[in-house]
């Protein structure tokens, strides 16, 4: 969360406010190495925010109405925290989840959507 606070001091006291109107709560930021079937390592950098709006209890907003949220994500904190951390991303995974989960992790209580993208020419492309 240290790279959140510096490049995004109002996010990580605040939440960050997304084009579907709800204000998201970074939760989690990691990095992690994979293995492809070619055998090259590949570093993802994984970003989670807790969506309230998206729970089944109180939730309003389905996967189609975050979209765009998802998108401004990997774009305006997938992108920057990338570059803090000297580049070297592969891949982008932005996670909502309208209440905390261990990565990985499976309950049906908990809502999550996901996205994963490449950065491609500075630039994230949807996988």
């Amino acid at each position: 969360m240290v790279a959140v606070a510096l490049a995004f001091p109002a996010a990580a006291q605040q939440g960050l406010k997304v084009p579907s109107g709800q204000y998201l709560l970074p939760y989690e930021f990691l990095w992690e190495d994979h293995r492809g079937a070619d055998e090259k390592v590949e570093t993802w950098l994984i970003l989670r925010f807790l969506a309230p709006d998206i729970g089944k209890t109180q939730g309003k907003l389905k996967f189609d109405d975050v979209v765009d949220d998802l998108n401004r994500i990997c774009t305006d904190v997938g992108l920057p925290v990338a570059r803090l951390a000297g580049g070297g991303v592969d891949q982008v995974i932005v996670n909502l989840m309208d209440k905390p989960i261990d990565r990985g992790q499976r309950d049906p209580s908990v809502t999550q959507y996901m996205n994963a993208y490449r950065i491609v020419g500075g630039r994230c492309t949807w996988e």
